[in-house]
């Protein structure tokens, strides 16, 4: 639990980072009501072309007009001239967790909730400046991250929290040693550091799940995170477990519908999934380890995939975060498995983009990057993977219904919809790099300290965040 000694502290520590931080010259502290782009190639979110020789009217947080014709503006609107260039909606990841932003065995022995604030502030900064303009924070207590950007005191993308992730006891959320646990279910204080932060918890039966997801609720969690299996960077669950009894699942899913919105679960194989869908989970988070039988079930149902294809990756080997003893049954089944991405669009499962942000920041940042380009692979076209970036995560942060923050419909360029928009130098349906896409996850420079050129605006909510026109 945070105390109050620690929320002070961190409020001061956003308040310095609203000026230490802020985008500076990129932004227009002026902004006017209207921008008009023009003469830009439009890439929807939603279809495998561009529209060319447009014209897109922004007025206020909202894209008011899109036409071949000229379009009349207001004598003090902001004239963007597109030369051709690419304009797309930002960028959704809709699988992150900006607050564990070192590597476990530093979160857990190292850091304190000051330090890891201070952190998700950066992280916040460096997601919108590769063109995120919103994320889905599926672990960790990114609550006060969100609240500060959102009120304009630090940038950074739209920060969809889900707040402590929800485990059984020896599941995927339970970070205890084998020393911390004892061999007693009653040692009062058992707890490991990710409890005390807040980026999960341990609660097992349906009295302690619904409580769990409740209070998640009460400090503003847009969907809630289960673990239901087990996974590749924990030491103790092997990834064929299946974790949660379905009366838990259930619970979760009805306390969360209680408030408008859903439940999401970390999941790798067949029979979890199973499990999840009959209570009623939308997004399986990962999920590549599955037959096609359940694909079908998943898109007849409308949930959603959100996988990190880098634990498909050869070069998964490369990341800190993998337990060394895990690599070879996990190397096994990335081979195994290799043809999920192809699969899961043949079946027409609703795929979102997840870089799983997690570790130490300047690998994390490279890792989104590179898993940009590394889907292209996996799922056999830029067009894909851009989806999975603009329309169709658009569609999993509307799940959230009366919790969701955004003012109106995200992940695509269409009248009405939020203002959130790139302008990029380049066709990213024929060339992923220019929106960031990297080969080789650590031979790349830091994001941190090298830009997207190609990157010329980031608009978020109708204000400009980086203009290198």
């Amino acid at each position: 639990m945070v105390t109050n000694r620690s929320t002070f502290f961190l409020a001061l520590i956003f308040s310095f980072l609203a000026s230490s931080l802020a985008v500076g010259d990129d932004v227009d502290g002026n902004t006017p009501t209207q921008t008009l782009f023009s003469n830009v190639s439009v890439f929807n979110g939603s279809e495998d072309r561009l529209y060319e020789n447009l014209n897109v009217l922004v007025e206020g947080v909202f894209i008011k007009a899109i036409s071949e014709d000229p379009i009349e503006t207001n004598g003090d609107a902001r004239v963007i001239e597109g030369r051709g260039k690419t304009l797309m909606p930002g960028l959704i990841d809709s699988h992150t967790h900006i607050m564990i932003n070192g590597n476990f065995s530093e979160v857990e022995r190292d850091l304190d909730l000051v330090e890891m604030g201070v952190r998700g502030a950066i992280v916040a900064k460096d997601f919108l400046m590769d063109g995120f303009t919103s994320i889905r924070d599926m672990g960790g207590p990114a609550f006060g991250v969100a609240r500060s950007v959102s009120s304009g005191r630090i940038p950074g993308p739209r920060i969809y929290p889900a707040g402590a992730f929800i485990s059984q006891t020896s599941g995927h959320g339970d970070f205890r040693d084998r020393s911390d646990a004892g061999f007693s279910v009653n040692i009062p204080g058992d707890l490991s550091n990710f409890e005390r932060f807040g980026i999960g918890t341990v609660a097992d039966g349906v009295p302690a799940v619904l409580k769990a997801t409740r209070l998640n609720l009460r400090h503003g969690a847009t969907q809630i995170k289960i673990m239901a299996g087990g996974g590749g960077s924990s030491k103790y669950d092997p990834i064929d477990t299946t974790q949660y009894s379905i009366e838990e699942v259930c619970a979760a899913v009805e306390a969360a519908a209680d408030w408008g919105t859903y439940v999401g679960a970390h999941v790798f194989n067949d029979r979890a999934v199973n499990r999840l869908l009959d209570c009623g989970v939308k997004t399986m988070e990962h999920a590549f380890f599955i037959n096609e039988k359940t694909m079908k079930r998943m898109a007849k149902e409308g949930a959603f995939a959100a996988p990190q294809m880098w634990g498909l990756s050869p070069e998964l080997a490369q990341n800190p975060l993998m337990p060394p003893a895990k690599i070879p049954l996990v190397k096994k089944l990335a081979e195994q498995y290799k043809d999920v991405g192809r699969k899961m669009v043949k079946n027409k499962v609703k795929v979102v983009f997840s870089a799983d942000w997690v570790g130490e920041i300047s690998d994390a940042n490279r890792s989104r990057r590179y898993e940009i380009y590394w889907r292209t692979q996996m799922f056999g076209s830029n067009f894909e993977v851009l989806k999975q970036l603009t329309s169709t995560g658009g569609e999993v942060l509307a799940l959230s219904g009366p919790r969701n923050p955004a003012p109106g419909k995200l992940g695509v360029v269409e009248v009405g919809a939020v203002a959130d928009l790139l302008l990029v130098d380049g066709n990213p349906l024929e060339d992923i790099s220019v929106i960031g896409g990297r080969e080789n996850w650590y031979a790349q420079p830091d994001p941190a300290t090298h830009p997207i050129e190609t990157l010329e605006v980031i608009m978020k909510e109708g204000v400009i965040y980086k203009d290198s026109l």
